[in-house]
């Protein structure tokens, strides 16, 4: 069964790519960012230098380009992939001028050239001084298809766990969810300028792949009004493309313990108006989520994800980009020691399918004025359903699909010191939803002397002594979301930027709601390098796409301890203020910090049927989150080979009752007006790396630590505070972590050898890894009795080489 879904993915992917093949022919990269700037004299009264040679030239792969500058000393750039590029210009009778610049996905950079007169040596701007500052928070982290490639092959199947490391107070809770400034489940790609409406952890779609991203920055805050939907953070992914692969591929084939196998292969060409790139990789585990207990029991799982690219210069100034995508998993949903020896047959299991496509066709109107539009598509389906059935054993068959279809049309231009971006987003989404649930074996199961364990009554009216009583919901409903958006990144001075930015946005599906989002981030650089940064974003987050019929159909009615119907999940208002600084370390390196405070309304937190892994969410009254984060990044000391990387982060999350709306089976919390430590709250925060490379043996050698300080095990460390201001302890019940889950501290190392080969011909690169070197496992959440804990990894070790050619 598993493989011919994955054929038909496979098949359906390669048909898209195909037929976009024969029916445009020709191709180049998509508009990724753009590089705009003027060329001017060092003269009292600059004059603008008609016909300069400007060259923009990559710090890593592919080949420079060069423009010639019109009357008014103007030039642009566009379809520039994020990396970090040395800016040239040169004009007779001047002395050429080079610029350090660092270009994020989508960026709008625009630039100033002043060129001295007559002399002979050219200036390299090392700390890009004549840029304006990036209006981004400090916090916010870019990763490159380099940096990617440095991490274990296994851990790469999954973009959480490939980003959990990255930035900054990356929270990890049960099922494997990121958790990041008190947003739930907070990692959200936007792909190619798309916002998908799933989200990318494992329990609820196929996921991300990771092997094909050319790049990913990583933001938790300085949106501008272009992101809308799903904050906390956003990874705005670039992915690969032919263009810069040139005619080159891969063969990728990684072994570990805990059966975790990998192969990829990818490949992508390019001529001299072509570009293609196609990669193809699968999976499989035998720890596919973290379990619930410290040995891993029926958790296996493997997948397939599929990726083609096209991208097709029509004319002058018109490309057309294709991207598609197809995905497949297949895993068993992980069972604790205590099932295995009571309820043996209690076997569960989950299959997500996905297939995505975007068109996007870019036209450069002038040098000042781009205009991009996007068609996107994605189809998805997920079910959750038994392998077996056990006397005491919740039985959940669930299923979910959505259909998702979206116009994007965006306009850009540069107008003195304006750099003004406009656009719309219309969105379509069909969501349909089957659950098919019965919990009185569940119930049975409480009763039994080895667990007596309270329990909740979901359960469908009585139809007569004997009738099972399970929860039966089925519907659909055709909803979706437009919206509007304008900014304006402003250069006041040459050393202070500010972002301004409005955005609209109407949202109908379980709720019809509409709400003005503005955002106003500003960035100003210090003589010395030091670059402060302040914002204010407003946020406004429609309900969670996964389960949101079931979720807003007042199902809290068969709740017996409830007994009546709340109103459907509530859209989220958050307020968002940073303010912070990072200061250039010498030539080799940055520390940033960031101090922010977040003031939620209704924000969602998931919400369990009992023993099972059906989501749905449940809108608290009130949240806050505040805390600070510092970010220390060396990317390459080239005299000694090292590069490394420190985050930190302290943070503090509340969640305020009651709740007012969606599902949930804790009646307390309908009618409580405490405030207590949200389930992802976690004091301190800590990842760092270091890695070294011998330029000539060209081996390397990497190791990364993480810490956590623990989340609560309940509702917090002693901060449950009742309305009278009283704070009280809760004792744990079985298998909690007692007031908070205990500290972790791990550590990984990595070792790889990429050797040299004549050009041209295939080369060979190895790579060992050893995950948790200490073997030490953590119990890392366990919010109560019906909520699956989390146990870290033991000690893993893993391989991989890898063919270019």
């Amino acid at each position: 069964m598993y493989a011919r879904h994955a054929f038909i993915a496979l098949r359906g992917s390669a048909f898209l790519f195909l037929l976009l093949v024969v029916s445009t022919g020709t191709a180049r990269a998509q508009a990724e960012a753009t590089v705009r700037g003027q060329v001017v004299s060092a003269d009292t009264a600059p004059v603008p230098l008609k016909g300069a040679r400007v060259t923009l030239r990559p710090a890593g792969r592919g080949e420079p380009r060069q423009v010639v500058t019109g009357p008014e000393g103007t030039f642009a750039f566009d379809g520039v992939r994020p990396d970090e590029y040395v800016v040239t210009a040169v004009i007779d009778g001047f002395a050429p001028r080079e610029l350090r610049i660092s270009v994020k996905p989508r960026d709008a950079q625009s630039i100033r050239l002043v060129l001295d007169i007559g002399r002979v040596a050219a200036a390299i701007d090392v700390v890009a001084s004549a840029t304006l500052p990036s209006t981004h928070s400090p916090s916010s982290t870019m990763l490159t298809s380099e940096q990617i490639g440095g991490m274990p092959v296994a851990q790469r199947t999954s973009l959480p766990d490939a980003i959990a490391g990255a930035a900054p107070g990356v929270v990890r809770g049960h099922d494997d969810f990121v958790h990041i400034r008190g947003h739930e489940v907070a990692l959200n790609p936007s792909i190619n300028g798309v916002q998908f409406w799933e989200n990318a952890h494992a329990v609820f779609s196929p996921g991300l792949g990771v092997d094909y991203i050319d790049s990913i920055n990583f933001m938790t805050g300085g949106f501008s009004a272009e992101y809308g939907n799903r904050f906390g953070g956003v990874l705005d992914v670039v992915t690969k493309s032919g263009w810069t692969l040139q005619n080159r591929g891969s063969l990728t084939v990684g072994t570990g313990t805990a059966g975790r196998h990998n192969a990829g292969v990818e490949f992508g060409g390019a001529g001299r108006q072509a570009a293609y790139y196609l990669n193809v990789g699968g999976f499989a585990s035998d720890r596919f989520l973290s379990p619930p207990s410290p040995r891993s029991i029926h958790n296996t799982g493997h997948g397939v994800r599929s990726f083609g690219r096209l991208d097709v210069n029509v004319a002058a100034g018109h490309r057309l980009a294709f991207m598609v995508t197809g995905d497949g998993v297949n895993f068993e949903l992980p069972m604790e020691e205590r099932d295995e020896r009571l309820r043996p047959d209690f076997r569960n299991l989950q299959r997500a399918r996905s297939q995505s496509a975007i068109l996007s066709w870019q036209h450069a109107l002038s040098a000042e004025t781009a205009m991009q539009s996007t068609f996107y598509q994605r189809w998805s389906t997920v079910r959750q359903f038994p392998e077996t059935t056990d006397r005491f054993g919740a039985q959940t068959d669930a299923e979910r699909t959505l259909n998702t279809f979206g116009l994007k049309s965006d306009i850009t231009r540069v107008a003195g010191r304006h750099t003004v971006k406009a656009g719309a987003d219309v969105v379509m989404l069909r969501p349909r939803e089957d659950l098919f649930y019965l919990s009185q074996p569940w119930i049975d199961f409480t009763h039994l002397p080895e667990v007596n364990e309270s329990h909740v009554h979901v359960r469908a009216p009585s139809a007569g002594a004997g009738v099972p009583r399970p929860v039966i919901f089925a519907a659909e409903r055709t909803g979706g979301q437009a919206s509007v958006f304008l900014q304006d990144k402003l250069e006041l001075t040459p050393a202070f930027s500010v972002d301004l930015g409005l955005r609209f946005d109407r949202y109908t599906l379980a709720i019809s709601e509409s709400h003005v989002s503005p955002r106003v981030n500003a960035a100003w650089r210090l003589p010395t390098g030091t670059v402060l940064f302040g914002s204010y974003n407003h946020f406004f987050v429609p309900p969670p796409i996964e389960n949101v019929l079931a979720g807003s159909a007042g199902l809290t009615r068969l709740v017996s301890e409830i007994g009546q119907a709340l109103p459907p999940v509530r859209a989220l208002t958050e307020d968002q203020f940073e303010a912070g600084f990072t200061h250039p370390i010498a030539r080799f390196g940055s520390v940033g910090v960031t101090g922010y405070y977040r003031a939620s309304d209704d924000p969602p937190h998931t919400s369990l049927f009992p023993d099972s892994r059906f989501y749905t969410y449940a809108s608290f009254d009130k949240g806050k989150a505040y805390g600070t984060e510092v970010k220390l990044n060396v990317p390459g000391l080239a005299s000694v080979g090292l590069s490394g990387y420190v985050n930190y982060a302290f943070g503090r999350v509340w969640f305020y009752n009651p709740i007012t709306a969606g599902f949930t089976t804790e009646a307390a919390h309908l009618t409580e007006t405490n405030r207590f430590l949200a389930p992802m709250d976690q004091t301190h925060t800590l990842t760092s790396g270091v890695t070294y490379r011998h330029s000539r043996s060209r081996l390397w050698g990497g190791v990364t630590l993480e810490y956590g300080s623990g989340t609560p095990g309940g509702h917090g460390d002693g901060d449950h505070e009742h309305a009278d201001g009283e704070s009280h302890d809760h004792a744990s019940g079985a298998g909690l972590c007692a007031a908070r889950c205990e500290a972790r501290f791990t550590q990984n190392v990595s070792l790889g050898w990429n050797p040299a080969s004549p050009a041209g011909r295939p080369r060979l690169a190895f790579q060992f890894n050893v995950e948790n070197l200490s073997n030490t496992m953590y119990l890392l959440s366990k919010e109560s009795t019906m909520v699956q804990g989390q146990y870290s990894s033991p000690r893993l070790v893993s391989g991989s080489v890898r063919l270019q050619f």
